[in-house]
């Protein structure tokens, strides 16, 4: 089994951490393949906009940083 590339972004992180992590995730795609959303599309709009609400006014107002996700989806592109 050839090493997971995650572990070389991450070296602080134990290996056991990040396969428990990635079995979950695992985990969670059959599931959501088995059980597809049945949640009309209004609804989902609302609830999309109920957490906007729940959002402080002052980070709302804040700059949006997308430097986190950018750096994520460099780490998760190896998994394709």
């Amino acid at each position: 089994m050839k090493p997971n590339p995650l572990y070389k972004y991450h070296p602080k992180i134990q290996k056991s951490k990040i396969d428990e992590q990635l079995g979950a995730l695992k985990r969670f795609n059959k599931w959501e393949q088995e059980n597809p959303d049945k949640m009309e599309d209004s609804r989902c709009l609302a609830a999309v906009f109920e957490l906007y609400e729940m959002i402080p006014e002052d980070a709302r107002q804040r700059p949006v940083n997308v430097e986190g996700i950018l750096k994520m989806r460099k780490m998760l592109a190896c998994l394709k």
